[in-house]
């Protein structure tokens, strides 16, 4: 009997409506890698992140002026009970460093902030220029404390510059983070309840041992959290061999199969929030005409490329909005819905179209106005095998429609260059990208630099798709500022009509073509090591995967017990930096600690709040509680 534990539509579409009046959006860390096909989580360079819980609302707003120039103050109140593991208390002034030195690296929380200010020992303001549900979501979920007992003097230096006013783009600020980065600690200091043996590192895996004073550190059975190295390929034959207690990787359709047929092994699912699709290159003759992008739509099956990828993990998308079908109802009102092409398999239609710009058919093949034949590579990271797949299917859908397509495989590591140089003539990526919770997330992923840089002097153009545009309704509009207004303040409403303008202008250009999301396919072993799982109908499993993981959620608060043939142990994988390439310093783009995934992650810094989809609820652990005024 299948054990593939999909959560019903209605649980799914329920909990994510919820969401939207989530005050959330995108968090962009300094030095955050990329979200990818085969390990979905967003993880911050410094932590991953946090959230209250439904019964503790934040705090009325209270009346207060407010200083000039900003918007709105934050205040959020730490936990008095926790403890660094090398014994110090964790405190504001690791909080407010933290900032200190995210500020030092320019980062993007850094747009919305005026000011960082420790109130008294446990609670910290942050002082917004600019509120909005990206700013929320960065500072209540994306960034954690950090050790002023082992930071200290470099927090102390960067709160110097910032108070004098240094730029941080500064030779003296550059010079501080050089030396910064340079700093090479032995050991690894957290306040979750495990932290990173630095002795144990290998090629193969890695052990996290037990922190006692940590976050719930009596609540937790576990006494160690193993983690191996490896993707996909790597972690199916652990898995099968018993090996893996969770995991994350994006499993192909006959790996899931073959999870099905295992007693040992249940599937737990839940929305993504990612999906994959096809980005065309304006620079590249036809690809700029928009009624060649809509042929492709007309051509490809995305109910076969969803199968063909992902089986029943694949779920096609029908409403081509430019973000996730199960928001669309919440989004966009009845109108614009009906207003939305779906492009529904239609190779008739798809041949008026190119009729209609002057190509035709050449026996079996179509070619251009100019006679050219319409021939394009598709580009896709090859050591992503559900994308691979999902570029053979489309190749193979166009090649038999008469369009010469063909797939290039380039490797991972090159996806940031190519995105941003334009180094393609088709390329697969993120066609929507719904974690957090709101559709400017997955429009500002692929329109927004420096994946779409139309006006870069340099040439960076990207998928240069031109900023400025005339919607369905004759509006001219200027990207960036519509970008900008679908996330201004913090009442959702108000951003609803710019969202709207964006779903029908996406709908008719498709810059972007999405395919189908993709919905978790996570194993988890339920006879070897853990017991305790929730059931699958369970809302936890309405969140992502990734940044509030709902295994981390059940591990911090100690719903996850040794099972009865369990050694103490908790197995999970993820492709961490390979000795010698990592150092042990936080801050530093290849932070070992900040790289184990984002599980083994929340365990040594557990974040001031998860958020819940469920209940649209920021629910705190690191943190007490927070306010927002006015």
């Amino acid at each position: 009997m299948s054990k593939l534990r999909f959560l019903s539509i209605i649980v799914v579409i329920a909990l994510l409506l919820a969401a939207c009046g989530s005050k959330e959006e995108t968090p962009e860390p300094t030095s955050a890698p990329e979200p990818t096909a085969e390990t979905t989580s967003e993880e911050p360079t410094q932590v991953p992140e946090v959230e209250p819980t439904a019964e503790e609302q934040p705090a009325e707003p209270t009346s207060i002026e407010l200083p000039e120039g900003v918007e709105s103050i934050l205040t959020v109140k730490l936990r008095q009970d926790l403890e660094w593991s090398d014994g110090a208390p964790v405190t504001a002034q690791d909080l407010v460093g933290r900032y200190d030195i995210m500020w030092a690296q320019n980062g993007t929380v850094w747009r919305y902030l005026q000011d960082v200010v420790a109130v008294d020992e446990y609670t910290v303001e942050f002082w917004m220029k600019t509120a909005s549900p990206r700013a929320l979501r960065l500072l209540l979920r994306s960034y954690q404390p950090a050790p002023y007992s082992e930071y200290g003097d470099w927090m102390d230096q960067a709160a110097e510059m910032r108070a004098a006013g240094a730029d941080p783009e500064s030779d003296e600020v550059q010079a501080f983070l050089d030396a910064l980065y340079a700093d090479e600690p032995d050991t690894v200091v957290t306040y979750g309840p495990f932290t990173l043996d630095p002795d144990s590192v290998t090629e193969a895996q890695l052990e996290l041992v037990k922190n006692p004073n940590g976050y719930h550190s009596d609540l937790i059975d576990f006494d160690k959290v193993l983690v191996y190295f490896g993707e996909t390929a790597e972690a199916m034959p652990l898995v099968l061999a018993g090996e893996i207690d969770y995991s994350t990787h994006g499993y192909t359709p006959s790996d899931v199969e073959t999870f099905q047929s295992m007693p040992n092994l249940d599937i737990l699912s839940g929305p993504t929030g990612v999906a994959p699709g096809l980005w065309f290159n304006q620079s590249v003759y036809p690809l700029d005409v928009k009624e060649v992008r809509q042929a492709f739509a007309y051509v490809i099956d995305r109910e076969e490329n969803a199968a063909v990828a992902m089986g029943p993990a694949g779920h096609a998308i029908e409403y081509m909005a430019g973000f996730t079908d199960l928001q669309v109802p919440t989004w966009l009102d009845q109108e614009t819905i009906d207003r939305l092409n779906p492009y529904a398999k239609d190779w008739d239609k798809a041949a008026e179209l190119l009729e209609s710009v002057g190509f035709s058919k050449d026996g079996d093949a179509w070619v251009d106005d100019n006679g050219d034949p319409l021939a394009f590579e598709i580009s896709v990271p090859a050591d992503f095998a559900d994308w691979l797949a999902t570029a053979e299917n489309a190749a193979q859908q166009l090649s038999l429609f008469g369009i010469d397509a063909t797939v290039r495989g380039y490797p991972s590591s090159e996806r940031g260059a190519t995105q941003s140089e334009g180094n393609y003539d088709i390329l697969i990526d993120i066609s929507m990208y719904y974690n957090p919770p709101h559709p400017q997330t997955s429009f500002n992923y692929y329109l927004n630099v420096p994946r779409n840089d139309p006006e870069n002097e340099e040439g960076m153009h990207g998928m240069n798709w031109d900023w400025n545009q005339t919607t369905p309704d004759g509006q001219e509009v200027y990207i960036p500022d519509l970008l900008d207004a679908a996330v201004a303040g913090l009442d959702i409403a108000a951003h609803r009509p710019y969202v709207q303008q964006l779903a029908l202008l996406l709908n008719e250009e498709l810059p972007v073509l999405a395919m189908f999301e993709r919905h978790s396919t996570d194993p988890i072993n339920i006879e070897a090591r853990v017991a305790g799982w929730l059931p699958a109908d369970d809302p936890i499993y309405g969140n992502s995967q990734g940044a509030d993981n709902y295994a981390a959620i059940q591990f911090l608060d100690g719903t996850l017990k040794v099972g009865p043939n369990g050694d103490g142990s908790f197995h999970t994988i993820w492709p961490y930096p390979q000795p010698p390439n990592y150092v042990l310093n936080t801050f530093a783009t290849t932070s070992l600690p900040q790289r184990v995934g984002t599980f083994a992650n929340s365990t040594m810094y557990p974040p001031l709040f998860w958020y819940h989809w469920a209940d649209a609820q920021y629910m705190p652990v690191a943190a007490e509680s927070y306010e927002l005024r006015p």
